[in-house]
């Protein structure tokens, strides 16, 4: 390791929560831990305020709370199926703690019941990003259950969507006018929306790639990092596509990526990284592949102070939290400034770590 990662390792093992240091001591510098060490540090992640609620909230059959995709009506955010997996998936030392497996199992056991049962008027084999299938293969792939739960479909779409990029001149190639809704955000009023059963890569889709690993080849991270320069190094359209399907109305496709998309945000002059996409490409193999994720990448390695803490710019509401679209948060609040710092510095390790920086 770099004196950088070890500094940064050192100030997470010192100052940040049980989930961070566990994280840091196996994925980061690969040591084994007692497992009375182990255990102690999934008590205290047990314990905590979030995880009780997430705990309160599974019915028998497994299900977290009432909603899939995202809070139901008067719930939390944490207490729904997909969030709550996410992040049980991110917290808990031991994957197979019954709360998590129980969940995943409810995935086979009871997902027509919350997931709804209009999925069968659609043909869910040629959308890529419509419907539940990449909602839940994303929770799947991010609790780390890969090897025993088959979502080897919808990793194959996550390829498509990519390689789709590839093979068109622009998103502009692929889209029809559904027809003209002036609240829509088109000057003219009109939604372009993509054409039947087309492909495009959407943020669910790099979620599922970043946490799994079956699809690893050097041609198909090739192609992944051709599709990312591809979006990057791309003018934005002169109008903005929907980003919709059209199945008698107009679904999203889950945060779509747009053409001259970028890895970070920029206001009121300050430009701020955007830490959740950065950690997936790298987790992905891309950071020697794609030149501006290797610049946020220097950036960021360039941000770490003398003790080890990241200090660059983010974009705070990409990793406060964690909801559906966004949120890496791991320390239960940020209202002492260390707790803030040990996300943020957790996230950055992260990056580097995958990114194989020197």
């Amino acid at each position: 390791m770099t004196n950088i990662t070890e500094s940064m390792a050192d100030f997470l093992l010192e100052n940040a929560n049980p989930s961070i240091r566990y994280r840091v001591l196996t994925e980061v510098l690969r040591r084994d831990v007692p497992q009375v060490e182990r255990d102690r540090m999934q008590a205290e992640i047990l314990d905590e305020p979030i995880i009780k609620s997430i705990i309160a909230c599974q019915k028998e059959n497994g299900w977290l709370g009432n909603g899939f995709h995202g809070p139901s009506r008067d719930a939390g955010q944490y207490e729904n199926q997909e969030v709550g997996v996410k992040y049980l998936g991110e917290k808990l030392v031991y994957r197979d703690a019954p709360v998590l497996k129980n969940a995943i199992s409810a995935f086979k056991t009871a997902e027509n019941e919350y997931m709804g049962d209009n999925e069968d008027n659609y043909d869910r084999d040629k959308y890529a990003a419509y419907g539940a299938d990449i909602v839940k293969a994303a929770c799947v792939a991010r609790a780390g259950y890969e090897d025993s739960f088959d979502i080897s479909r919808e990793i194959m779409k996550s390829l498509d969507s990519f390689r789709r990029v590839t093979e068109v001149g622009s998103v502009t190639d692929i889209v029809k006018i559904r027809k003209k809704r002036p609240e829509r955000v088109n000057p003219d009023g009109i939604a372009y929306v993509f054409n039947d059963y087309e492909k495009w890569p959407c943020r669910y889709h790099l979620d599922i790639l970043a946490h799994t690993q079956s699809w690893r080849s050097e041609e198909n991270i090739a192609m992944l990092a051709a599709a990312f320069n591809k979006l990057m190094g791309a003018e934005p359209p002169g109008y903005v596509p929907a980003y919709c399907v059209d199945v008698g109305h107009l679904v999203g496709c889950c945060s779509a990526f747009t053409e001259g998309m970028e890895l970070c945000t920029e206001a009121d002059g300050v430009r701020r990284v955007r830490l959740d996409l950065a950690e997936y490409m790298c987790r992905c193999g891309l950071y020697d592949l794609v030149p501006k994720l290797r610049r946020e990448v220097d950036i960021i390695r360039d941000s770490v102070d003398e003790r080890g803490v990241c200090r660059a710019s983010f974009d705070e509401a990409a990793l406060r939290g964690m909801g559906t679209y966004s949120g890496g948060q791991l320390e239960i609040d940020w209202k002492k400034a260390a707790r803030r710092a040990s996300d943020v510095t957790f996230r950055a390790l992260l990056i580097l770590h995958y990114g194989g920086v020197k």
